[in-house]
Parts: structure tokens; C-alpha cells; sequence
């Protein structure tokens, strides 16, 4: 039988595997849709890299309005996953993009939670918002904004300075498509092979969340050493990293 909870983690989770799966498409295929098909990489990708590698062959408005969209489309979903489940969702997420930038994104977000969401949204970060109690309409003008800040200043970087080295990128890929297409795709699955046998998988998973979500044990390891340094425990205000992006 299904429960209640499963649907709507369902629901949440299922837009969020969707955009992930769409991102490393367009990862593994960089070398053969930047120099053809810009706009289709945008769509599919949206982190920094991309963006710089294709402002200069896209117009302005289909550029800002898909790398807006595109950037925020996740953003909403983990925002509503921390408010819902709190604590709990904030631990699965910092599982789900581990590494030693989760303790300074914890600590910053307490410290500056609003410059955190403007500056650098995404899912830890959008967790810790949602969990904070900080305002729907806060959130999302915050998140919103720095993201269209972000997209115009990475468009400008890629059509003014970075403009000549990108056109020999792309000239590289065109030049050498097949080449270059199969070792992106082969990186990438042996990055995902490598995701899967070490556990740190970020295709987001129900069962693992379920899971989670069962624990009611204390807070996160990343929390306690927080706390350890002297700063305040749960509550408050707190914070994310990019890459994305994405």
C-alpha cells in the first residue's frame, strides 16, 4: 500500500531525478550539441560552464529566460522538502552532495542566511531555507534574483572576455565530434559507475528518503560539528553550494 508520505515524496522527487538525468545527458553530449545545437544544451544543462560555452551563440532573451528557468527548476522542490520534513530532509540532502563544503555552507547559511539564497542557491541551501522557517515570498524573490543576476553576468563573461577561448573550444569539438563526444560520454559513465559503487549517488532516491525520514535520531553529523565549534544547534537561519546548478 502506498502511504500518504511516499506519494508526496513522489511527487517532489521524481521533477528533481528528471532534471538530473537531463543534466548529465548534456554533459555527456557537451562536444556534440555546443557547437550544433546551443540552445538544446541550455535546456539540458544550465550550470556555469555551459552557460559561458553557449552566451555567445544564443540570443539574449531565449538565453536569460531557459538558464532562469532551467537553474531554478529544482530550487522550489528542495525548499519545500526542508520545510516539510525539516532536519531530516536537510540530512539527506547533505548525503546526497558530500564533501567538506557541507560544514561551511552550514555555518555560513547560519551566519548570512538571505546573501546565502541570492548568492549561491541550491540544494543544500534551498533545504536550509525551507527548514529555517524562512518566508515562501523571502525565498523566492532571493532565489529568483541572484539567479538572474548570475545568468546575466556568466552571459557577459562568456561574450566579452571569455568569448575568443570558447570559440576555440567549440572549433575543437567541432573538428573533433566524435572523438571528444566519446570520451565526454565515457567520463561521465565511469563517474556515475564510481557514484554508485561508493554510495554518494545524487539521483535522489524515495526509498532512501523514506528512510531518513524514519530516523528520528539527533541532528546531523554536519550540525553537531557546528555546534562544536560554538554556534548555535537547530533553528535559525543556514545555507548551499552550485554546480550547479544546476
Amino acid at each position: 500500500m502506498v502511504t500518504a508520505r511516499r506519494r508526496e515524496l513522489v511527487v517532489l522527487l521524481s521533477p528533481i531525478a528528471v532534471l538530473f538525468a537531463a543534466s548529465v545527458v548534456g554533459v555527456a553530449l557537451t562536444p556534440t550539441l555546443a557547437p550544433e545545437h546551443p540552445l538544446a544544451l541550455l535546456v539540458l544543462d544550465a550550470r556555469n560552464r555551459t552557460l559561458v560555452l553557449v552566451a555567445k551563440h544564443i540570443d539574449l532573451v531565449p538565453f536569460v529566460l531557459i538558464a532562469v528557468v532551467r537553474r531554478l527548476s529544482s530550487d522550489p522542490l528542495y525548499y519545500v522538502l526542508g520545510r516539510r520534513y525539516g532536519e531530516r530532509a536537510v540530512r539527506w540532502v547533505e548525503r546526497q552532495f558530500g564533501g567538506s563544503v557541507i560544514r561551511a555552507t552550514e555555518v555560513l547559511f547560519r551566519r548570512a542566511s538571505y546573501p546565502m539564497v541570492f548568492l549561491f542557491p541550491g540544494a543544500l541551501v534551498c533545504a536550509l531555507a525551507g527548514q529555517s522557517g524562512m518566508h515562501p515570498m523571502a525565498f523566492g524573490a532571493l532565489n529568483v534574483g541572484g539567479t538572474l543576476s548570475m545568468v546575466v553576468v556568466l552571459r557577459a563573461f562568456g561574450t566579452t572576455v571569455l568569448a575568443d577561448p570558447v570559440d576555440t573550444v567549440l572549433r575543437f569539438f567541432n573538428d573533433h565530434r566524435l572523438v571528444t563526444t566519446g570520451a565526454s560520454v565515457s567520463l561521465v559513465v565511469a563517474w556515475l559507475i564510481l557514484q554508485k559503487l561508493t554510495g554518494h549517488s545524487e539521483v535522489p532516491s524515495v526509498s532512501d528518503l523514506e528512510a531518513e525520514l524514519a530516523d528520528e535520531g539527533p541532528g546531523s553529523e554536519v550540525e553537531k560539528r557546528v555546534e562544536a565549534d560554538g554556534h548555535a544547534g537547530p533553528g535559525g537561519d543556514r545555507l548551499h553550494r552550485e554546480d550547479d546548478a544546476g
